[in-house]
């Protein structure tokens, strides 16, 4: 009876006939992993290396510590390779090395199921050990769609490229879970917009002026960006309601067969390329995209693709024995369980935590919120809400040094906006993670030692002061360069784009006026 009850629910998604879309996943999730780890990779040192901004063997050598004294496993609640092999700076080099290695094999289909479970490693320890600098929603997002990959995949040592393999019964459950993936991620993006208004903030969504802030205040905005921030008013309020048809409509779709599904990736794949176009959002436009692609049936790729691939029509169906079923799900049942729990928690939670929830009952019993509380550090299913809130004014950070106290000169860092005459640039997929956190630090208008940003803070003025070298690389201009300043200060300056009036005639992309001061000028205490 359970065998031809879970059958003939995969039969009537058509679970079968996805070869090329999941054949293109698992190799854009390669892709994605090469991305997110070489860009990892080349900034790891000065963020999280033995003498970086926030040194992750500190943050386990304390973690092991207050762990220990609760009794508590190391491992199960900070899960990482790291534990084992030391936080040195070898051992990260070598870290996202394999990590690398593995991405470049998963994405020319060799030994891909191995490198996906090696990835999803790898990328665990490196989020569970970057603190603020790994702490972003499309760093979750990639390990809760690299746990799925591992059971999309097709186990084998060689993946061909052409008429890509059938899909197998975990393969087929696998993909509907994807499409759950996609459909959670999408619907609460507008859902965040929507439930957290309160009338507090005049910045949310429901007031439909977001968009005529978006582009100037996102984090690292481009030159694409000023050119959408001088469209008109009506146009900015208008642009909101198609975003909110995709978001809140079309997740809708995916449990309406294949077309429903198609129309429901075309929709996402439109809205993360205007993203795209308009900002440095990293590698998660392009997850997002690589997640919409299981969602279409071999049939309705271009003629032209299907016959590069050559495609194939299956001989005959897969017969799935009774034996072979209970193999498979005997590996796999508790996983599939775990998972549907875990997101069954999520959904329910986030739709009544809001401050304008849609259930007014909290559904979810104790032993699930526990399970998810135990668990949570796996990040094998997490909740989303992208542009939950809209800033209204970009506040900027600008650190300024001097020898005397009395003449000061400003450091330029990279990707962030300092320079008033800087064009805004493209560095997505790549992501500058000083300067993202620099944005966040800059939203709480001053130092404070309660922040989450304090710590890697005052480790950037302490190696500014010392004139460390390895903190060069994070500067497009150091007015240091052969010895420090004697005194470091920062202030905060609201930046706001140029009308193109002011442009024509200045030829600066972005105005300011100053708002105070961030840190006080400090200084290194004397030498004794």
């Amino acid at each position: 009876m359970v065998k031809l009850l879970t059958l003939k629910i995969l039969l009537s998604f058509d679970t079968d006939q996805h070869r090329i879309g999941r054949s293109l996943f698992i190799r854009a999730m390669g892709l994605i992993y090469l991305i997110a780890i070489a860009s990892w990779w080349s900034q790891a040192i000065i963020l999280v290396g033995e003498n970086g901004l926030a040194p992750s063997g500190k943050f386990l050598e304390l973690a092991d510590a207050q762990l220990s004294e609760v009794g508590r496993s190391s491992f199960l609640a900070v899960p990482n390779i790291f534990w084992w092999v030391g936080a040195s700076n070898l051992s990260l080099h070598i870290a996202c090395g394999i990590g690398t290695i593995l991405a470049v094999l998963v994405v020319i289909g060799r030994f891909a199921g191995p490198s996906l479970i090696g990835l999803w490693i790898i990328y665990l320890s490196l989020l569970n050990t970057g603190g603020i600098f790994m702490s972003f929603q499309w760093d979750i997002l990639l390990l809760e769609a690299g746990f799925m990959a591992c059971f999309l995949t097709d186990w084998k040592w060689h993946t061909r490229w052409k008429n890509p393999p059938t899909l197998n019964f975990v393969n087929r459950v696998t993909l509907v879970w994807s499409w759950l993936l996609i459909g959670k991620l999408m619907f609460f993006s507008g859902w965040v917009k929507l439930a957290w208004a309160t009338p507090t903030f005049t910045e949310w969504w429901p007031e439909h002026t977001a968009m005529t802030y978006h582009y100037m205040t996102q984090p690292i905005p481009t030159w694409t960006s000023w050119w959408a921030h001088q469209l008109p008013e009506w146009f900015q309020k208008a642009s909101i309601w198609p975003m909110y048809f995709i978001e809140l409509i079309l997740p809708f779709f995916i449990l309406f067969g294949r077309f429903g599904r198609l129309t429901a990736a075309l929709g996402f794949i439109a809205l993360m390329f205007l993203i795209l176009l308009t900002g440095n959002y990293t590698y998660f436009n392009w997850l997002t995209i690589a997640l919409c692609l299981p969602l279409v049936n071999d049939r309705d790729w271009p003629h032209w693709l299907r016959e590069k691939l050559k495609l194939k029509k299956p001989i005959k169906r897969e017969r799935l024995s009774r034996r072979s079923l209970i193999i498979q799900l005997s590996c796999t049942a508790p996983t599939f369980l775990l998972a549907l729990l875990l997101n069954l928690q999520i959904v329910l939670n986030d739709l009544h935590q809001a401050p304008l929830p849609l259930l007014k009952k909290d559904f979810t019993p104790n032993w699930l919120d526990q399970l998810r509380a135990s668990i949570a550090s796996f990040h094998i299913a997490s909740g989303y809400g992208l542009f939950r809130t809209m800033s209204t004014d970009r506040p900027e950070i600008i650190f300024e040094g001097s020898r005397d106290g009395l003449t000061w000169h400003a450091y330029d860092f990279l990707w962030k906006p300092d320079q008033l005459d800087e064009r805004p640039r493209f560095v997505a997929p790549h992501q500058p993670r000083v300067a993202w956190q620099l944005w966040f630090a800059a939203l709480e208008r001053e130092f404070s030692y309660q922040s989450r940003n304090a710590g890697w803070i005052e480790g950037l003025v302490l190696k500014i002061l010392n004139g460390d070298q390895g903190f060069h690389r994070l500067l497009r201009h150091n007015p240091f360069p052969n010895q420090p300043p004697k005194f470091i200060r920062a202030r905060l300056f609201l930046y706001e784009f140029t009308s193109c009036v002011e442009r024509n005639q200045t030829g600066d992309w972005w105005k300011r006026k100053a708002s105070g001061m961030y840190i006080a000028p400090v200084s290194l205490p004397p030498s004794s």
